[in-house]
């Protein structure tokens, strides 16, 4: 039987998209390229013609991922209203339950990106993430700075020391918790470390105490969380 001729970019997100499944189902590192081409029914020259590698594959389904979020945040952010303070945390609130919303698609992919060999990886992924997360971050500090909501005496430069401060720091964060003992140790580091991300945040903007609430934080959650992500670290089914 001919094999159905689609657009590439069609055909590009069947590959992730079966590679996604293939994640969860089995693991990344036990997948193959052979499994991805036989569950989408093309040959392996098709999964050249769009991904270098398994390596290229992980940073599209990453990046298609993080792109969706954005497009998300940049479409909700629209109706610019309330204070530069008031958007700043709706759009923190709003990517949270997006990301809830999706969380195995996350946990299938994302995990991969602490692994020590993907360090370099990750630094420049998230290097790329930062600059969407400047411009949309951007005019909400200067509306906060312009209604003072948002003490700060430069924002553009405020804006880069907030998302340094997030990806730095939430990595730091997630690497600390990773290397607990224990999944109770793991979820007190994260139940104390997110409200502390996010009082720097308030600090750096100069914002008053309190503006940003944090998100109510389950142990219990956090603790089933964190078997999917090690077995997505060591590559096993879960």
């Amino acid at each position: 039987m001919a094999r159905v001729s689609k657009h590439p970019a069609v055909r590009r997100d069947e590959l992730m998209d079966a590679a996604l499944r293939l994640c969860v189902d089995i693991g990344y590192e036990a997948m193959s390229i052979e499994q991805v081409t036989q569950a989408t029914g093309v040959a392996k020259g098709t999964f050249y013609y769009h991904f270098a590698s398994k390596t290229d594959l992980l940073i599209a389904m990453v990046g298609r991922w993080v792109d969706e979020l954005f497009d998300a945040l940049e479409q909700a952010d629209q109706t610019d209203q309330g204070t530069g303070a008031q958007r700043f945390q709706a759009m923190m609130q709003f990517a949270t339950a997006w990301k809830l919303e999706r969380v195995d698609s996350a946990m299938a992919s994302i995990p991969l990106l602490y692994k020590p060999e993907n360090l370099e990886l990750r630094h420049r992924l998230f290097d790329a993430w930062g600059v969407r997360m400047y411009r949309l971050f951007l005019p909400m500090v200067e509306q906060g700075h312009d209604d003072g909501t948002f003490a700060v005496d430069d924002a553009p430069a405020t804006t880069q020391l907030v998302l340094a401060l997030w990806l730095h720091g939430s990595t730091t964060l997630f690497d600390r918790a990773l290397a607990a003992d224990t999944d109770d140790e793991y979820a007190e580091i994260l139940v104390r470390g997110i409200p502390a991300l996010l009082t720097a945040t308030e600090r750096v903007l100069g914002a008053a105490a309190g503006t940003f609430a944090a998100p109510e934080l389950h142990p219990e959650t956090l603790r089933q969380m964190r078997a999917p992500f090690l077995a997505a670290l060591e590559g096993t089914p879960r």
